[in-house]
C-alpha cells in the first residue's frame, strides 16, 4: 500500500475542478493494481471474517432479517416484502418494506452455495465493493490521499464493521449509498470531475434511491438531494438526459417493488406513517447529540461497541491486556477526531478550492437529517442516517488532507489506521464464542436448508406480510 498523503493536488491552485480521464495508463498506477486487487480479497475476507464472529444470532431483528431470506430460498416464493417495521417508540405499529430485494439479497446465495455463510458471503463483497467505489472516489478527488490506505480506513471503522458486517437492514445501504453520491457529486456542476458520462452518474443516483427504499426509511433524505441534482442539470439544458439516465437507473430495481404494489396496492408502502408525528420537542432538544452522532460515523466510535455503560467498557479492555492499549489509543483518538471534524468545519482556508463547497453540502445534509426528527417518535440513533458516510467520509478526507503536512501525520494516520485493524481483529475474536452463528443453532439452519423448512430455524414474526 503506497501513496504519499502529504503531496498537495496538482490542481490545488485554481479554482477549477480538475477534468481527468476515468482511466491511467501511467506506470506507477499500473504497478499498484495487482497490491489493490490482493488488498481488495483481504479486505474481502477480512469483512467475512467479522461478521460470522460477530453475528448476533442472539439478536431478534438479526434473525428475522436472515429469516426473510431463507423463507425465500426455502418455499421457493418471491419475496413480495422486506424489512419488518417496528421499534420500541411505537410497539402497536408493524408493518414491512415492500420489495424483494431483500429477500433475493440473502436467499439467492443459498441455490449457489446452500450453506449457513452463504449470505455473508454475498454481504462482504457488497461492502468491500462499496469500499472500493469510494477510496477510488475520494482518491480521485484528493489525489494526495493513497487509494489503498483510504480503502483499509473505510474498512476498519466501526460503523462500516459492525453494523455493515451483519446482516441486518442498514447493512445492505452502504454500497448503493456510495453509488448515490457519486452519482451525485458528478452531476452538481461544482463539483464535476467527469469520472462519469451524465448518463451513468443519474443512472447511479436513482439505483441507489430504490435500492434503499427496499431495505430503510433513510432513502427519504436522497429525494431531496436528487431533485437538486435533476434542476441543476435542468438548468445546463441537460434536464432530459438527466431524467432518462436516472430513470433507467431506477427501473432495475423498481422492477423488484412492482410486483408487490401490483399484488397488493399501494397501502402497504405507507410504513412510516407510524412513527410520523406533529412536532416532536424532544429531538428538537437533540441538536448537539445528533450532530455529534453525525460526525462520529466516519470516526473510531468504539465504546459503543464495548459495553453499556462506562464500567463495562472499561472492563472489557482491563480484562483482555492485548487489545488494551490499541483500544484505548482509538478511544481517545475517536473522540478528538469527533472534536477536529467539528472544529474543522469553521475553517474558511484551504488548498483545495471545493473545501468550501464539500463542507456546506455536508452542513446542509446534517440539517436535513436534524429537521427530519422534527416530526417523528424514532430516537435519532446513528443507524438511520448511515446513509450520509459517503459524504461525511469525504469531508473527513479533506479536513485529513489539510492536516497530513503537519510534522508526522503522514505515519501516526497509518499507525492508527492499522491500530484499528489489529483491534477490528481482536474485537472478532473475542466475539466469537458468544455471538457468531456456531455458537447459536447452525446446526438448525443446516437441516433447514436440507429439509427445505425455514421454520426448523426459528418462525417468522406474527402478523408479517412475508
Amino acid at each position: 500500500m503506497t501513496g504519499n498523503i502529504l503531496e498537495r493536488p496538482s490542481w490545488a491552485n485554481n479554482n477549477k475542478p480538475v477534468t481527468s480521464p476515468t482511466l491511467s495508463l501511467s506506470p506507477r498506477r499500473s504497478s499498484l493494481s495487482l497490491s489493490f486487487i490482493l488488498l481488495f480479497f483481504f479486505l474481502y475476507v477480512f469483512q467475512v471474517f467479522f461478521g460470522l464472529c460477530e453475528s448476533q444470532w442472539w439478536e431478534r431483528d438479526e434473525i428475522q432479517t436472515y429469516l426473510i431470506g431463507l423463507k425465500c430460498y426455502t418455499t421457493q416464493t418471491w419475496p413480495y416484502f422486506g424489512p419488518d417495521v417496528n421499534g420500541a417508540e411505537n410497539e402497536s405499529f408493524q408493518s414491512q418494506m415492500p420489495g424483494a430485494l431483500e429477500g433475493l439479497l440473502i436467499g439467492l446465495p443459498f441455490y449457489f452455495c446452500p450453506i449457513p455463510e452463504a449470505p455473508f458471503l454475498l454481504l462482504g463483497f457488497l461492502n468491500t465493493l462499496g469500499a472500493a467505489f469510494l477510496s477510488w472516489y475520494i482518491h480521485r478527488r484528493l489525489p494526495s490521499l493513497s487509494r489503498s490506505w483510504l480503502m483499509l480506513w473505510i474498512c476498519v471503522t466501526p460503523w462500516v464493521l459492525q453494523k455493515c458486517a451483519h446482516i441486518i437492514n442498514p447493512a445492505y445501504d452502504f454500497l448503493p449509498s456510495v453509488l448515490f453520491f457519486i452519482g451525485f457529486l458528478e452531476c452538481l456542476p461544482k463539483f464535476r470531475m467527469n469520472l462519469l458520462k451524465p448518463f451513468w452518474s443519474n443512472a447511479a443516483m436513482g439505483f441507489g434511491i430504490f435500492w434503499i427504499m427496499q431495505f430503510h426509511f433513510s432513502y427519504i433524505y436522497f429525494l431531496p438531494l436528487a431533485a437538486y441534482a435533476l434542476y441543476a442539470q435542468a438548468r445546463e439544458h441537460r434536464g432530459g438526459p438527466a431524467l432518462l439516465g436516472f430513470a433507467c437507473g431506477a427501473l432495475p430495481m423498481a422492477a423488484l417493488i412492482l410486483p408487490t404494489w401490483l399484488q397488493y396496492g399501494f397501502s402497504p408502502s405507507h410504513v412510516a406513517s407510524g412513527f410520523a408525528v406533529p412536532f416532536c420537542w424532544q429531538n428538537v432538544l437533540s441538536l448537539p447529540v445528533i450532530l455529534a452522532r453525525f460526525l462520529s460515523l466516519v470516526c473510531f466510535e468504539i465504546p459503543r461497541y464495548l459495553g453499556d455503560d462506562l464500567t463495562m467498557r472499561i472492563k472489557f479492555l482491563t480484562d483482555r491486556p492485548w487489545i488494551l492499549v490499541p483500544g484505548a489509543i482509538l478511544w481517545i483518538g475517536g473522540l478528538a477526531q469527533a472534536f477536529i471534524l467539528f472544529i474543522a468545519g469553521f475553517k474558511r482556508k484551504h488548498p483545495d478550492p471545493l473545501w468550501a463547497k464539500t463542507r456546506n453540502l455536508t452542513l446542509a445534509c446534517f440539517l436535513l437529517v436534524y429537521l427530519s426528527f422534527w416530526f417523528t417518535v424514532k430516537l435519532p440513533l446513528s443507524h438511520i442516517y448511515l446513509v450520509f458516510y459517503p459524504l461525511l467520509m469525504l469531508y473527513s478526507c479533506y479536513v485529513w488532507s489539510f492536516l497530513a503536512g503537519k510534522g508526522k501525520a503522514r505515519i501516526w494516520f497509518r499507525v492508527f489506521v492499522l491500530l484499528g485493524l489489529y483491534f477490528q481483529i481482536g474485537y472478532a475474536i473475542v466475539k466469537e464464542p458468544t455471538n457468531s452463528m456456531y455458537k447459536h443453532d447452525r446446526a438448525k439452519v443446516v437441516q433447514a436448508l436440507a429439509q427445505k423448512d425455514y421454520r426448523i430455524f426459528q418462525e417468522r414474526r406474527p402478523g408479517t406480510l412475508y
